[in-house]
């Protein structure tokens, strides 16, 4: 059985642009998993599969290589949870993606899961422990360093687990991040909710406020979520790095320039699947990357973008390193419709006078 992403036709990427209200928001803003968002099958997955996967796996790949610890941690993470959580992409990956995910038993102790768009068959033990992978291609480097390592190299998101005790305390179990947005795994891993999102400039995040959605998202759902940032960097992994208006040595760079401008809107899909038995749930993170010139040109799109700029706070505008920039982008955002009334109100005149004559 032999397969690649490369001779293998996918579907092309979901589309998703939550600013439809026009209001920059940091609430959760929960919606229930499986909502038609006009991307029909996508929809109602938790993995997406499309035809961007090869750039995906790369980029887990190259920050792989150039350290693992540094996107994959994992701290108290119990047999329990992980055994659940790994059962769980397991199966829906072979149930939303059948053709490209096949498992088998190898014997009585062994599990093996052929992963069609890397070539590779990935073999567990009867508890999901990692044994082994057989492939035609190169390894990784390094190679699979466990189970949930393995499967997150086989999909398109970045996965987070969160945990909570018996006794009310929540933290970060797990995480596999390698399309990170200006957040460290090895910074974050161990935290509270709570403390990972202290920086977030409007959320309401008191002590009760966070215990209350660790509950909803571990004890109810599935939910889905979306956040959203403006960046100018058309890469995918966006560890830790100087802010768009970071002042210094820097400061020519990371400027958005209207005459040569370079901005991305970043949309993350965020899905929310909890597992009450286990008090834990698991996040999938799956970014898009949208040129800002094509949003430019879709009048309502760009009217939404401009309104949630214009929403930002001060603080909110700081946090999203936005402070020196929202001016000139929104003036960049507006000038082509500024420019096409001028014209059109021009040939209306001149249409006026030649009707004169």
């Amino acid at each position: 059985m032999t397969g690649t992403s490369e001779n293998t036709p996918l579907p092309h990427a979901a589309s998703y642009f939550p600013l439809q209200d026009g209001i920059y928001d940091v609430n959760p803003a929960l919606k229930d998993f499986g909502v038609d968002l006009g991307n029909t099958a996508a929809d109602q997955q938790v993995f997406q599969l499309d035809e961007n996967f090869t750039v995906y796996r790369q980029v887990k790949l190259d920050a792989r290589q150039e350290r693992l610890s540094k996107y994959y941690r994992t701290q108290m993470l119990s047999t329990e949870v992980l055994i659940s959580i790994l059962r769980f992409i397991i199966e829906r990956l072979t149930l939303e993606h059948p053709d490209l995910f096949q498992l088998n038993s190898q014997s009585e102790k062994d599990i093996a899961l052929y992963c069609k768009l890397t070539d590779e068959t990935l073999v567990f033990d009867q508890k999901l422990r990692f044994i082994k992978v057989e492939r035609n291609g190169p390894a990784p480097s390094p190679d699979y360093h466990d189970t949930l390592d393995a499967l997150a190299c086989q999909i398109q998101e970045d996965m987070v687990i969160i945990s909570k005790s018996p006794f009310g305390r929540d933290w970060l179990a797990a995480v596999h991040l390698c399309q990170a947005n200006n957040w460290a795994a090895e910074e974050k891993i161990g935290q509270s909710f709570q403390s990972i999102h202290e920086p977030v400039a409007g959320i309401h995040n008191s002590k009760r406020d966070a215990e209350a959605i660790v509950n909803t998202i571990v004890k109810k759902g599935p939910f889905l979520r979306f956040v959203w940032d403006l960046t100018p960097e058309a890469n995918l992994n966006q560890h830790p790095r100087p802010c768009l208006s970071s002042t210094g040595s820097k400061k020519n760079k990371t400027r958005f320039d209207p005459h040569h401008p370079s901005l991305y809107l970043r949309v993350e899909r965020q899905v929310l699947w909890p597992f009450p038995e286990q008090q834990a749930a698991l996040f999938t993170i799956r970014t898009y990357l949208t040129n800002c010139y094509q949003i430019r040109d879709n009048r309502e799109q760009n009217e939404q973008l401009v309104s949630a700029l214009n929403s930002m706070t001060k603080e909110q505008l700081k946090y999203k390193c936005l402070n020196k920039n929202r001016k000139p982008v929104v003036e960049w955002l507006t000038g082509i419709y500024s420019g096409k009334k001028a014209n059109q109100t021009l040939k209306k005149a001149i249409h006026y006078l030649y009707r004169k004559r």
